[in-house]
This record gives structure tokens, C-alpha cells and sequence, in this order.
């Protein structure tokens, strides 16, 4: 050990500023609750992973294909005005994800009744697995723990049918008992008893319930509990995923998440069914109101071309024309072409009427379409205008029966069209690829989890050593202790951890403990002997050879640093003597393995001699203990028996050392301190702030006593900056 002497006034070095190397102090420093918390978290990742019910991923693929309306034009336009592909896209996703489509599955699949097998709590289904390999063949259902017959380890299956109470939400129990028979508990009160296989029912029917499978030892319990259907539904869209697959593409990813992979693929496979059905329904559903708009339209559009055409024979006849003129004929046609085309563009308002308002941009589009050709309408009647009076005629009724004509076979061509895709409605959803389950579950990631806690493990215990060494408030350096109070440390004394072995066992054997005997190769009396070969100069300049030790606060060592102090100078040839001035707890005759009484409490008040309460433990060495704790201690300090038997003390010695109380506790120091030409200061590291030495210091300067320097004790061996003082370790043969 060596010891640090530094001058008053030494600047400290920031506390600010940590180098890297000092970082790296500090972690070594804590690399056990590193090492710890880091083990733990992955121990605790590991037990999670072992215990945690495995997720299944089941997925399908569906086509939505662009889908022609039975009327052509009509919805080619709302698509293009409402969007195109992406918008039908995000269309059927709303649908499949809907009440209309999931609450049907919920229906057809009995989602709505769960039924579980009571697990183990904490335990559960894998960790059951994990005890039986050959679970699956039920060989578990026989072998349960003892004790614990209620509970599932594996292997139990049990499949409801139909299960009907007043209320939703309640949690039954079933039973299994011998041979299939089963009963039926609510809050441990029994409702219905049944058989598998055979509905059972309460006497006023509001219970019923039909288990089609029950495989399991008797007296295994079953959770069953009926859902709101709203409940089942959110449970179930939890469950379920769908995104388009690519831009623009039409095609459908459909992807639900389960513990088991059967019930994945069925319920996934549900959902894809009843989601082509719909659209089918849909499509048909569409035909036939557009089917039945036309059937209302072909009488009428029938009745008007029997009526144009009596009209144009009966003129003909009564006026005995006969043809129209070439001219004529050409203004016909074109006219007819305009009034076909404003009769289909009239019979289009009316269908987009039932569906869409007249603000609607198909309905602008389509009115702003017939404006136009109403003005194209006018065009031709202007010419028209200078045609023979029977010519006109003619050519009106003429145009009359054409445009009639025109519009009813259109209208039976589409009627024809709409029977056929009524009959043959296939929809524009094609179902890819059907439900199917992956085989490594999705949840939870094994080798990220165990990565993610080992990692967050070592941050957090890299994160308790530094918050622990920020609120380390005691010293810390000796150059703290020198930059702020002034005074010189004259050695720093290493944590010795086989003091502590020694007091453990002096305990137990009723024996002393100093350590400067039974250890003299600790690292702590190495540092001890450096002291004393600086005490020697110290006590050449000084007016006595009495050394007070004191210290600012219980604790800090300063009966330690004495009495072992004390060993030392003995053991250089020195007649010395330990005085135990501590007259309200003292503790040396411990150390030394003596009994407290006839000490300096009884030599002080004239009770014994000094020779007689003095314990010679060598030749070198005599040790006063206290003596009996007295009502007045100060007071007794104060006597001039006390400075009496110092003065005779230090004739008959060469060094004697006073060990005192603390001085923030009492004033007893200062008393002692004034009749002593050296004084010690011991200080704890990490244990007493810097403010409490200065305070301590300061007391002493108040009342005259001139403190000669400090001890730094209890200095732990690190690789941080707080520590590494150069402690050697002697080796003797």
C-alpha cells in the first residue's frame, strides 16, 4: 500500500470529466450485478419461452377480378368516377373485415361458445406437452399429479355444438365424469348433467347444451363461457389480417394468428367461403333488380312501337304515300340514331335514380350527355322544316317506329343477358390458394426474445452500477479530501476483508481480533506501516508523543486504525500505549480480547492505578480500555487526573495513542485534541460526505485544536477512478 501526501491546497482533479478508462472502472467495478441482471433476464426470457403458448399463422389467397355490369356502360362509368382498382380493393378488404361476413362465420363456426381446458395456473397446455411427449395419444389423461386432479396436462379435447344460456358472459364449468357423461356447474352449483353425444337441458329449458367430443380423465374441469356475438366478432377480427398484395393487383391476403393450426385453417377457410358466397349473392342480387327495372320498362317500350307503327299506316293509308325520298331516308336514320341514343341515355337516368341523387357525378355526366344530344335533335328538326308537309309526317312517324323499335330490342337483349348472368352468377372473387397453416409458429420469436431480454438485462445492470455510483455521497479521493479542506492525507487504508472473518469468529470464540497480528500481510496494515514510517517524522516536530485518533461520525474505523496503529509502532521497537478515551462506547478491549472494566474511566476517577488497569499484550505494547461507562464523560475528560496521567503516560512511553469519539457526536475530542501535539482525522470512503469533514475540521479550528491530517479509510480496489491507489500485496515466507 502507498500512502498519498499531497500539500495543501491541491487542486482536484473535475469530477465532470470521466475518461473512458474510468467508465470501464466503473463497469469492472459493478461487473457482478451486470453479470447478475444480465443471467437473470435470460433466465427469466428462457422460463417465458418455455411456458409461453406458441401462435400459429393460417393464410389464403383471393382474387377480386374487375367485374362487368349487366347494363355495360352504366358501371364502367361509376368505376372510373369512383376510383378504379385500388378503391374496390380497399372495398372488398372493408367487406371481408365486416360484421356482415365475420358475424356469419362466428355463427356457422360456434365461435361464440368457448370452451378450455382448466390448465395448471402459470403452467398451461405447452408446458404440460413438455412433461409427456405422447400426449397426443392421450397416455397423459391417466397419470395426473397428485393432488391436482382438476386440472388438464395435455391431451383433453372437448367440442360444443350447441350451448344455450339466458345471459352471455357467464363462465361455466363442465365436468368429465365416467364413460362420456359430463356435468354442468355454475359458480359450484350444478345446473344439468348430460352424455356426450346427447343434448341435455334444464327442466325449464333456459340451459341447453350438446357435447358432440369429451376426451378426458374424470374430474378434469372445462371452462365454458358464451360470448356476446358483438364479443366473438371483435375477438375474432383481432385474430384476422388482410392486405392487398402488391399495387393495383386484385389480389387478397387473408391471414388469421391462433394457438391451434386446425382451428386456424377452418376458421380462415370460413371466412374465404363466406366471402366468395356474398359476392356471388351480390352479383346475382344485382341482376335481378336490373332484371326486374327491365321487366317494368318492356311492356311500356312494346306498347309505344305497336302504337308508332297503327299511327305511320294509318297515315299512310288515309294520305296514300308510299316511300320517303332519298333525301328524306338519310335525315331518318340520323334522327332515329339520336333518339336511340337519347332513350337509352333516358332509361340510364332512371336506373342511376334508384341509387344515386341528381348532384351525383354519374348523374351530371349522364344529363349533360343527353343536353347534348337534345341540341344535336334540334339541329335535325330544323332541317326537316323545309320537307313536303306529308313528308314531315311520314317522317316523324317513321322515326317514331325506328327509335321504338330500336329501344325495345336493345331492352330484350339486355333482359336476355341479365337471365343468363342470373342463373350463372359466378362473381368476381376467385379463392387462389385455400387456408393453410404454417408449420414453425409465428410468435413468440424465440432467438429475438432471448436477444432482446440478455441485451436489456445487461443495460439495466449497467444502468443500477451507475446510478449507485452517483449516489455514492461520501468521499471518494484523497485529493477531495485536500482540495476542500486543506488538510494532508497521510495514507489511504484498503477495505480489508479478513478483519471481517476475524470478528465473525473472535465472536464465537470470545477471542480478540487485531489484525496487525493475526494478518500482518493484509493489504490494510501495509497501509498501516506506511502511516507509521510517516508518523515518525511527524512526531519528531511535535511538542509530545501523544497521537489523538478520532474521526467525524461513528463508524468510520478510527478503533481499527489505532489499535492496529498501535501493533505497528510496537513491533518497531517502540513502548507504546493504546488509550481508549472513548468513555461512552468503546470497543478496543474487544480487539484485544480483554474485559472492559478497571480502565480509564476507574484510573481517572482514582479508583486503580494505571498500572494495574493497564493490559500489557507484549513487551511493546500496553492498551487502557475504557473501564466502565461514566454518567459524566466529558467532565471526567476534563479533570486534571486525565492530564495528569497523560503527562506521566508520555514519560513512560515512547508513543501513546488516544482513541476518542467523534467529534460531530460529542466534544469530548476537542478536550483531547488540546492536550495532544498530533491529531488524526479519520475519514471513511463513500461513507462521509465532504461537507461532514469540513465541518469537522472546522469544529476542531474553532476551539484551537490543530488537526495534523486524515486517514482515508474503508478504500475498496477497483479499476475506477475512486480506487486505484496502487495497493500491493507482500508476500512473507
Amino acid at each position: 500500500m502507498t500512502t498519498e501526501t499531497n500539500s495543501p491546497g491541491r487542486a482536484a482533479p473535475s469530477d465532470d470529466i470521466i475518461s473512458l478508462s474510468e467508465i470501464i472502472g466503473i463497469v469492472m467495478d459493478g461487473k457482478w450485478w451486470i453479470a447478475g441482471s444480465t443471467i437473470t433476464f435470460a433466465l427469466c426470457s428462457l422460463i417465458y419461452l418455455w411456458a409461453a403458448t406458441p401462435i400459429y399463422r393460417a393464410d389464403a389467397l383471393i382474387q377480386v377480378e374487375s367485374q362487368k355490369s349487366p347494363l355495360g356502360s352504366l358501371v364502367d362509368m361509376g368505376d372510373a368516377l369512383s376510383g378504379g382498382s385500388d378503391a374496390a380493393s380497399e372495398t372488398e378488404i372493408e367487406i371481408i373485415r365486416s360484421r356482415f361476413v365475420l358475424g356469419k362465420v362466428v355463427k356457422s363456426e360456434k365461435l361464440i361458445t368457448v370452451a378450455a381446458p382448466d390448465y395448471f395456473p402459470f403452467i398451461g397446455l405447452p408446458v404440460a406437452r413438455r412433461f409427456r411427449p405422447d400426449v397426443e395419444s392421450g397416455e397423459m389423461l391417466n397419470s395426473p399429479l397428485p393432488g391436482m386432479s382438476q386440472y388438464a396436462w395435455g391431451g383433453e379435447r372437448i367440442r360444443i355444438e350447441r350451448f344455450i344460456t339466458p345471459y352471455s358472459g357467464e363462465s361455466y364449468t363442465v365436468v368429465a365424469g365416467q364413460q362420456g357423461r359430463y356435468q354442468l356447474l355454475l359458480d359450484d352449483e350444478l345446473v344439468l348433467e348430460g352424455q356426450q353425444g346427447v343434448s341435455a337441458a334444464t327442466h325449464d329449458g333456459e340451459v341447453r347444451l350438446f357435447i358432440s367430443e369429451l376426451k378426458a380423465r374424470p374430474g378434469t374441469h372445462f371452462n365454458l363461457t358464451r360470448l356476446p356475438e358483438v364479443t366473438a366478432i371483435q375477438n375474432l377480427s383481432k385474430r384476422l389480417s388482410v392486405s392487398e398484395r402488391g399495387r393495383k393487383t386484385g389480389v387478397l391476403t387473408l391471414a388469421i394468428t391462433g394457438p391451434d393450426k386446425a382451428d386456424n385453417e377452418r376458421v380462415l377457410q370460413a371466412i374465404s367461403d363466406r366471402f366468395l358466397k356474398q359476392n356471388i349473392e351480390r352479383t346475382s342480387a344485382e341482376a335481378q333488380n336490373s332484371l326486374k327495372f327491365l321487366e317494368v320498362q318492356l311492356p311500356e317500350v312494346r306498347a309505344q312501337v305497336e302504337l308508332a307503327e297503327s299511327k305511320l299506316n294509318r297515315y299512310q293509308q288515309e294520305n296514300q304515300t308510299v316511300d320517303l325520298t332519298l333525301e328524306t331516308q338519310a335525315i331518318l336514320e340520323q334522327s332515329v340514331k339520336i333518339d336511340s341514343q337519347l332513350a337509352q341515355l333516358e332509361l340510364q337516368i332512371q336506373q342511376m335514380a334508384e341509387r344515386y341523387t341528381t348532384v351525383h357525378p354519374i348523374m351530371i355526366e349522364l344529363q349533360q350527355q343527353k343536353n347534348y344530344m337534345e341540341g344535336l335533335k334540334q339541329e335535325f328538326v330544323t332541317q326537316t322544316e323545309d320537307l313536303p308537309q306529308t313528308q314531315q309526317e311520314v317522317l316523324r312517324l317513321a322515326r317514331d317506329v325506328e327509335v321504338n323499335t330500336v329501344v325495345y330490342t336493345e331492352l330484350l337483349n339486355k333482359a336476355q343477358e341479365l337471365r343468363i348472368v342470373e342463373a350463372s352468377a359466378v362473381g368476381n372473387v376467385r379463392i387462389l390458394d385455400h387456408a393453410l397453416s404454417a408449420i414453425e409458429a409465428i410468435k413468440p420469436k424465440k432467438a429475438l426474445i432471448l436477444v432482446l431480454a440478455t441485451l436489456l438485462g445487461g443495460m439495466l445492470g449497467t444502468g443500477i452500477v451507475f446510478v449507485r455510483e452517483m449516489m455514492k455521497q461520501g468521499v471518494k479521493t484523497p485529493e477531495e479530501i485536500e482540495a476542500r479542506t486543506g488538510l494532508s492525507v497521510y495514507a489511504t487504508i484498503a477495505e480489508s476483508e479478513q478483519m471481517s472473518v476475524l470478528e465473525r469468529n473472535a465472536k464465537k470464540q470470545g477471542s480478540g481480533y487485531l489484525l496487525a497480528h493475526m494478518a500482518p500481510a493484509d493489504l490494510s496494515i501495509e497501509a498501516l506501516r506506511s502511516l507509521r514510517t510517516n508518523l515518525a517524522f511527524a512526531l519528531m516536530e511535535a511538542d509530545n508523543n501523544r497521537i489523538m485518533i478520532t474521526g467525524p461520525s461513528p463508524g468510520v474505523g478510527k478503533s481499527f486504525i489505532a489499535t492496529n496503529l498501535a501493533a505497528l509502532l510496537g513491533e518497531s521497537n517502540q513502548k507504546v500505549l493504546l488509550i481508549d478515551a472513548d468513555l461512552r462506547k468503546g470497543h478496543i478491549n474487544k480487539a484485544i480480547g480483554k474485559p472492559r472494566e478497571n480502565g480509564l474511566a476507574e484510573v481517572v476517577a482514582g479508583q486503580i492505578s494505571i498500572n494495574d488497569a493497564a493490559h500489557t499484550i507484549n513487551d511493546k505494547l500496553d492498551v487502557l480500555t475504557s473501564g466502565h461507562y461514566p454518567p459524566n464523560p466529558s467532565e471526567l475528560l476534563m479533570t486534571p487526573a486525565f492530564k495528569a496521567l497523560l503527562d506521566n503516560a508520555s514519560k513512560e512511553y515512547d508513543v501513546v495513542i488516544i482513541d476518542t469519539p467523534p467529534v460531530l457526536a460529542v466534544t469530548d475530542p476537542v478536550i483531547v485534541g488540546k492536550l495532544c501535539a498530533t491529531n488524526f482525522m479519520v475519514v471513511r470512503a463513500h461513507v462521509n460526505p465532504i461537507r461532514e469533514v469540513e465541518y469537522a475540521a472546522s469544529r476542531f479550528e474553532q476551539n484551537g485544536v490543530k488537526i495534523k491530517g486524515c486517514v482515508l479509510n474503508g478504500m475498496i480496489h477497483s479499476g475506477s477512478r475512486y480506487g486505484n491507489y496502487g495497493y500491493y500485496q507482500y508476500s512473507y515466507s
